[in-house]
């Protein structure tokens, strides 16, 4: 089993906000739908945003726990869903609702595992606090998603 520190745990889940920041542009650019590419656009912007949030959240986490090991299955870690995600050109808004949801579940269970093997207190706390955050995330996507009529 891997031993990785939280800081290593975090850089990673900042990469999975970036890398799906860049799928939505890529998304963006070969959809057909003008209202699915500005959904697009949006999440596109809105995952550069979390990355920024991370980055700020990781600045205000202590060095001891950023610096602490601990030990973990390599499932958990995984994060790869945005490369097995099929882009399809005619992919309409609910296409993209569902992807979104589905990358916030993925990134939801990532951070509900990491607080699960975590080893001392302080670094589940980050985690779970981490895990609040991306359950608020979800449930304000959800609401954009009503207010923009996109469900």
């Amino acid at each position: 089993m891997p031993f990785n520190q939280t800081k290593e745990v975090l850089d990673q889940a900042r990469r999975f906000h970036r890398r799906l920041g860049e799928f939505y542009e890529e998304l963006e650019e070969s959809a057909a739908k003008e209202h699915a590419r500005a959904l697009l656009s949006y999440m596109s912007r809105h995952e550069r945003y979390l990355d920024e949030c991370l980055a700020e959240f990781q600045r205000g986490v202590s060095k001891n726990v950023l610096d602490a090991y601990f030990q973990y299955g390599s499932d958990a870690t995984k994060l790869s869903e945005i490369t097995e995600f099929k882009i399809a050109p005619d992919m309409d808004v609910g296409d993209v609702v569902a992807a979104a949801m589905h990358f916030d579940a993925c990134l939801i269970k990532f951070y509900r595992e990491m607080a699960g093997h975590a080893t001392s207190q302080k670094v589940r706390e980050v985690f779970e606090n981490l895990l609040v955050m991306e359950e608020h995330e979800q449930l304000e996507l959800s609401k954009t998603m009503l207010e923009i009529g996109a469900v």
